[in-house]
């Protein structure tokens, strides 16, 4: 039966309307999935045993490196909340044949365990197992090693496979999982409890002691357990229908009193907050406000300007970078609806400028905070918020007469390619690259102060000439209106 139903998950990929459309994104999947292969390749041949070996002379390498898996563990943890996708299937039509619930529960979980975040880090702790653990360890132990870190592996996946389960039913489930993630970091980071250096120990006695390997292997038996459990209670038509009509519902009719530009607000704001992947998405961006906190710590005077200026324009502007991304193709789904009503296109476009700014505003100060590290933080965040909503808030609505795919809003953000264009693809460089560029080329003509001065003078210019400008792209919005109806029909 399980074959069958292999059978049936390839047919329903290949028939698919979506399937071999588009050329250009699948050439990019491979092409990252190529980058971040021999990245972990190149860290487990070259990188961290000649790193550790220079910052550990004379140590048990092994145990250096068995302290520091934690955090590796912990970080492919983080990640794959947002890169990993859940197990699916369309499984209706199943429901009135002879298929039991275990079967298709089973299946999916099954077919989870064979996707690329299960794969990459073989190209990296395989390298390791040969290059230092088998040279200090040889033998049973090794092996054991290895088996252990495989089995942590398959744990991460069921364990990240069940938090989504848990975190897409309930409201809080993200903010849940957050706090007791910097609750962990704390107490390690402070000294409180070695959480590291108790990982650490446990798998040098793993090496030491290759019978207790089957406690490893308890984690994963329970977590695809607790998700079988779930699919197994879950998969009934009613309970389906069910959760897709209580979708989470939030009131912010009391912005329809700041007038037109309210409405319009409002509706990004829904827009946001009631679908799964602008709202993860914009869960991603509050998280790039901790930047400063791996990036300039500890650091001082030793901050390069490349990361002062990186990071100030990343915990200002992400949210617009991010969710400007696909504007306006978030609203693909209703938008020929939209185009029909009573409205400005100008209203439209500035309520979306306005609300960008509003969120921009709160990220700057937020951000503030870190002039305690270093002064200088504050004057390039300064001048990158301004720059952002002056500049890069400009060149989002050009790039955005070019939107031409629909955007799925119930995917996941993170790794999803779905609706990505050329106009997409290429929006990045100016918004994030450009900025660097022109920071150091205004510095080699007038120094580093002149320049901040200059891209915080660039934003303040566009500010001023935003009415010009809005007027402008509403005359190309409407220019496009059709052809963009029609592509996203077709897409």
């Amino acid at each position: 039966m399980k074959q069958n139903l292999f059978l049936f998950s390839w047919k329903e990929l290949t028939r698919s309307s979506s399937f071999g459309k588009s050329v250009a994104t699948t050439i990019m999947l491979v092409f990252l999935g190529l980058y971040f292969t021999l990245v972990f390749l190149s860290l487990g041949v070259f990188v961290i045993p000649k790193v550790l070996s220079e910052a550990y002379p004379g140590q048990e390498l092994t145990s250096v490196l068995n302290s520091y898996l934690l955090i590796y563990f912990a970080f492919d943890l983080v990640m794959r909340q947002f890169a990993q996708s859940l197990p699916t299937i369309s499984f209706k039509p199943l429901m009135v044949l002879n298929v039991r619930r275990k079967q298709i529960a089973s299946y999916l979980l099954t077919r989870s365990v064979f996707n690329f975040f299960n794969l990459l880090p073989l190209f990296l702790i395989i390298p390791l197992f040969f290059r230092m653990v088998v040279q200090g360890h040889p033998g049973i132990g090794a092996l054991a090693w290895l088996a252990s870190l495989l089995l942590l592996i398959l744990s991460n996946h069921f364990l990240t496979t069940y938090l989504k389960w848990w975190i897409n039913e309930s409201s809080y489930g993200f903010y849940v999982f957050a706090a007791l993630f910097v609750v962990l970091y704390g107490l390690n980071y402070f000294g409180l409890v070695d959480l590291t250096g108790l990982f650490g120990k446990l798998l040098d006695t793993v090496i030491q002691n290759p019978f207790i390997l089957p406690v490893f292997l308890l984690p994963p038996v329970v977590f695809y357990w607790l998700n079988r459990r779930y699919l197994m209670s879950n998969l009934y038509l009613n309970l389906v229908e069910k959760k897709q009509k209580d979708s989470s519902v939030r009131d912010f009719s009391w912005m329809s009193r700041l007038g037109d530009y309210g409405k319009f607000i409002s509706l990004d704001v829904r827009m946001i907050w009631r679908n799964k992947r602008p709202r993860s998405q914009f869960l991603v961006t509050v998280l790039f406000l901790f930047y400063g906190l791996m990036i300039y710590k500890n650091r001082g005077e030793a901050i390069p300007e490349f990361m002062l200026i990186l990071g100030g324009l990343l915990m200002t502007g992400m949210f617009s970078i991010s969710i400007g991304q696909f504007f306006p193709a978030w609203h693909s789904r209703y938008y020929a609806m939209l185009m029909t009503q009573n409205f400005k296109m100008k209203q439209f476009l500035q309520a979306f400028y306005f609300m960008n700014v509003m969120v921009s505003f709160v990220y700057f100060l937020v951000t503030l905070a870190y002039g305690i590290i270093d002064i200088r933080i504050l004057y390039f965040n300064t001048a990158l918020f301004f720059y952002h909503i002056g500049v890069n808030m400009n060149l989002i609505f050009l790039f955005g007469t070019f939107s031409k795919k629909a955007v799925d809003l119930g995917g996941s953000a993170m790794f999803n390619y779905q609706g990505m264009g050329a106009s997409q693809w290429l929006i990045s460089f100016p918004l994030i690259f450009g900025p660097v560029l022109l920071f150091f080329l205004f510095k080699f003509l007038t120094g580093a102060i002149a320049a901040l001065v200059i891209m915080g003078a660039l934003g303040v210019c566009g500010v001023l000439l935003q009415p010009h400008l809005i007027n402008y792209f509403a005359k190309a919005f409407n220019k496009q209106k059709h052809r963009m109806i029609r592509d996203y029909k077709n897409s």
